[in-house]
């Protein structure tokens, strides 16, 4: 069973032709093979995915249900859940989980029970803002929603999670590059790969790992955060932005590989070595 939890991502809308090839991503979005490699291994395992309504979220719990896992998405929108539930065809168990609330994190793995993997992919509203006039209220909110968000998930998940399996959670590239008005996303990610290489070594034989994605589309054609990305000095040497399914690829390879601990995996196109 999968279980997958998220939290809000206005910026996430699906738009447009799904089924058209982007000009702005890679031209074969066909990264079904990885999947495919992966079906003997999380075949009837249980996933938790927090953020699994919407986004990057969605696709990977798309392709684990597609592989056979037991998949539980959790998720602060019951709109978002109930959509989901309709697209996947009533294959996957849903709950509504706001992940900033320990009381309701407890809870939450009370009720669900024994699991292999938790996969988190939940992230804050997209908060762009200068260090000087950023407002420090939004900003604690923002901390909330991932960081501690992350962080209660990760620490009330070890009575039910097999010793066996993995915690993968998500941070983003802004962690290691400096990027104007983005200093409290910075934090925020650099705050999680730091636990993420603790949490390997304190909570071992369990694999503690992270994706970190880079510049990736919302939707298929996202020519708004094309332009949007340009004017921050993004230059990835791929020129472009990566898609749902080239992220979720990375997940499934940190979830099924038995020596991978400690990592945080940068999926951005080479941006950070430009």
């Amino acid at each position: 069973m999968v279980l997958v939890a998220e939290a809000p991502e206005g910026d996430s809308r699906e738009r447009g032709d799904e089924s058209s090839t982007s000009i702005l991503t890679t031209k074969n979005h066909d990264v079904s093979c990885i999947w495919r490699m992966k079906k003997i291994q999380l075949k009837d395992r249980r996933v938790i995915v927090v953020g699994g309504s919407s986004g990057i979220g969605l696709k990977l719990c798309e392709e684990l249900v597609t592989v056979g896992a037991d998949v539980v998405i959790a998720s602060r929108s019951a709109e978002k859940l109930d959509a989901t539930k309709r697209k996947l065809k009533d294959k996957v168990t849903t709950y509504e989980l706001d992940a900033s609330d320990e009381q309701a994190v407890l809870h939450f793995f009370a009720h669900v029970g024994n699991f292999d993997h938790l996969i988190v992919t939940i992230k804050p509203d997209h908060m762009i803002s200068e260090f000087v006039t950023t407002s420090i209220c939004e900003i604690r909110k923002a901390f909330e929603a991932k960081f501690w968000g992350q962080y209660y998930l990760a620490r009330h998940c070890l009575p039910s999670i097999s010793k066996d399996g993995s915690i993968l959670l998500t941070s983003g590239i802004a962690s290691s590059r400096g990027y104007k008005g983005y200093s409290g996303i910075a934090a925020i990610n650099g705050a999680i790969e730091s636990l993420v290489k603790t949490l390997a070594v304190e909570l071992a034989p369990l694999r503690v790992n992270a994706v970190c994605p880079g510049f990736i589309e919302r939707y298929r054609n996202d020519f708004e955060r094309y332009d949007i990305i340009k004017t921050l000095g993004a230059r990835p040497p791929l020129d472009r932005m990566g898609s749902h399914e080239e992220v979720s690829a990375a997940y499934a390879f940190l979830l099924q590989n038995q020596y991978a601990t400690g990592i945080v995996l940068p999926i951005d196109g080479g941006e950070l070595c430009a």
